[in-house]
């Protein structure tokens, strides 16, 4: 009964709205008056028929008018247009009605337009006026940072939902004063905490897709000075259809304030060098390894392996894995690199055409006491498993490297050196070789940035080594991309290195982290504990005897420099493949130090440090570089 009442209803007023709309015209036409009624009113009838015609035809006869959209106001002027034509058609040609004014025809269809457009924008006022009345309180108050495209989506998203946008900041001073959905620019970026305390803001939303690191810094740093929560929107390439929603604001992470350069990839090239391509990765469980199969399916290989010694990692990577199953064929294998037969049976079974390495121990202090299983898993694996790969017929083989590699002062970094030398070094096959070195990424095993939130979130003390200590990072996603581009551009032997930014001071990452967790840096105490074994203050990405060199990739460069000769690199290989079994800790990294003469390593001398930035405290431990005499 209600729905039927309600229909009559909506058709009533329809029926008013073109009869006012026709009267309406008459008396504009005719100085308003109405002479010549029996034509107007004979008229009138007719064309309220085809009117509601026009009107069902394009289904606005619902009622739903809340939800008005630029559609529904199409749809009127379409109607509107199909019912005059259709009303002159039927008056001057069918019925043959010479006395019916021309210009009323176009001035009627015009009112027409403006009435029903009125009606359905009126209506939909008043249901949010009366939904805005009804929350009242309970609504969140916010100021949306941003006034482009993003913004103007998002503020159409908190229309509908517990949020009241009382005005948006943007750094563009022509858009100050300007409204968007309603919604007014009320000033600066730099304005945001005057304004947050001026209209009892809640919360800030930051809709700017495209913000650099610098540029969420100076943000998140004025949100901190009004002590309001702040969230963000995610990048614009994580954004689906080009929409923004409600659900896909996210608080403000490390990553949004690294301060990298987006990056242009030519992924076609990329394509082509691994569709319908057996593609094997190693160390496919770990950090890199999990997010290089992850992007490794979207270019659909004709077989991807997983390969990982740690069962319980590759059993969560292939739960993760599980929605590409449909896509790509993918098996999941418990191994060790250094096992040939095991690698071999891998291999030869499966007919691998290209194999990404990056397994390996990257801990670089738990290396120190395990020297010998560094130079087992890390030289002696890869030795392995490049004999197997070429005896297998494969065709290109990838392995992940480090900055650490330079100017190596621990066994890890020194490894990782050595098996840059070997795949430079060795005699050319038809596997086409092919190192990449970089930096820190967040997020990864073991990463610095894991161990500070969990000390920020259990208010301990934050720990930092050392405060002049730096690293290079970039983001995991954003270096296996780079890894994929360097794959396809590499030649052989090449060292690759990825292009890493600026190098971040620890303790200004420690101090940001402290801010994004919601606290004030005043109440978490950072405490300098020294150098551990093998860390040394700043890494490099190039050896002094290298020079750099760019490639097709803007964010990929070619090291060249002088290399080992494979006869002389061979037999130190020898050497090392026998003292891993019966040489001792210091043996390994004398051989190791023969390898890469840069290589220097560490004694323990007790130095005064500060404990932290306000206070002095205890003596810690720095270590220094020894002498190559003292190495000996």
């Amino acid at each position: 009964m209600l729905l039927r009442l309600r229909f009559w209803l909506i058709l009533a007023l329809n029926i008013v709205l073109v009869c006012a709309s026709l009267i309406g015209a008459w008396l504009l036409r005719f100085e308003f008056t109405l002479p010549h009624r029996r034509v107007l009113f004979a008229a009138l009838p007719l064309l309220v028929m085809i009117r509601l015609a026009a009107m069902s035809r394009f289904r606005l006869l619902h009622g739903y008018w809340r939800y008005t959209g630029i559609s529904d106001i199409k749809d009127i002027v379409q109607a509107t247009a199909l019912g005059s034509v259709g009303f002159l058609v039927a008056e001057r040609w069918i019925m043959g009605i010479k006395s019916f004014p021309i210009t009323i025809y176009c001035l009627e269809a015009l009112l027409t337009v403006a009435a029903l457009c009125g009606v359905l924008l009126f209506s939909r006022m008043l249901v949010q006026a009366i939904s805005g009345s009804s929350k009242g309180r309970s609504r969140k108050s916010v100021i949306v940072v941003g006034a482009g495209d993003a913004a103007a989506m998002l503020l159409k998203e908190l229309s509908q939902s517990g949020y009241l946008a009382v005005g948006l900041v943007d750094d563009d001073r022509d858009k100050i004063g300007a409204r968007i959905h309603g919604v007014p620019v009320l000033g600066k970026t730099d304005d945001l905490p005057k304004l947050v305390r001026m209209f009892a803001v809640d919360e800030v939303l930051i809709a700017i897709p495209s913000a650099t690191g610098r540029q969420m810094h100076r943000i998140t740093e004025l949100c901190e000075q009004a002590s309001v929560r702040f969230r963000t929107i995610p990048g614009m390439a994580d954004l689906i259809n080009g929409t923004v929603t409600i659900e896909q604001l996210r608080d403000v992470n490390i990553d949004d304030l690294l301060g990298r350069e987006p990056i242009h990839l030519n992924l076609e090239h990329v394509r082509q060098q691994l569709t319908d391509k057996v593609v094997l990765v190693t160390g496919a469980a770990g950090s890199i390894g999990s997010e290089l199969c992850t992007q490794l399916v979207h270019y659909k290989p004709r077989r991807l392996l997983c390969v990982d010694q740690d069962e319980s990692a590759l059993f969560f990577l292939e739960q993760r894995m599980s929605h590409s199953a449909e896509q790509v064929k993918s098996d999941y294998c418990v191994a060790d690199v250094a096992d040939r037969q095991r690698m071999r049976s891998l291999i030869a079974t499966a007919s691998v055409d290209c194999i990404f390495h990056a397994a390996a121990y990257k801990h670089v202090p738990m290396m120190e006491t395990n020297t010998s299983e560094a130079v087992r898993n890390n030289i002696v694996g890869l030795m392995a498993l490049i004999e197997v790969a070429e005896q297998c017929g494969c065709g290109d083989f990838l392995m992940i490297s480090s900055d650490k590699a330079v100017n190596p002062t621990n066994v890890m970094g020194c490894t990782k050196r050595v098996c840059e030398l070997i795949l430079a070094a060795k005699p050319s096959s038809r596997m086409r070789r092919v190192s990449v070195r970089f930096g820190n990424v967040l997020g990864s095993q073991g990463s610095v940035i894991p161990v500070l939130q969990e000390q920020i979130k259990k208010q301990q003390l934050v720990t930092v080594t050392h405060p002049d200590i730096t690293r290079f990072f970039m983001t995991i996603p954003e270096a296996v991309s780079l890894v994929l581009q360097a794959f396809a551009v590499g030649k052989h032997g090449e060292i690759l290195v990825l292009e890493m930014g600026n190098p971040i001071r620890i303790v200004d990452l420690a101090r940001t982290l402290i801010r994004l967790c919601g606290k004030r840096e005043d109440d978490v105490e950072i405490v300098y504990t020294g150098l551990r074994k093998g860390e040394k203050l700043h890494e490099e990405l190039f050896y002094a005897s290298e020079s750099a060199f760019k490639t097709e990739c803007d964010k990929v460069m070619r090291s060249s420099g002088k290399l080992m000769s494979w006869p002389v690199l061979q037999g130190h290989l020898r050497d090392l493949d026998g003292l891993v079994y019966s040489g001792t800790d210091s043996m390994i990294r004398k051989k190791l130090k023969e390898i890469v003469p840069e290589y220097a390593y560490f004694e323990e001398v007790p130095v005064n440090l500060p404990v932290a930035d306000r206070r002095p405290g205890p003596e810690s431990t720095l270590r220094i570089i020894a002498t190559t005499a003292a190495n000996d």
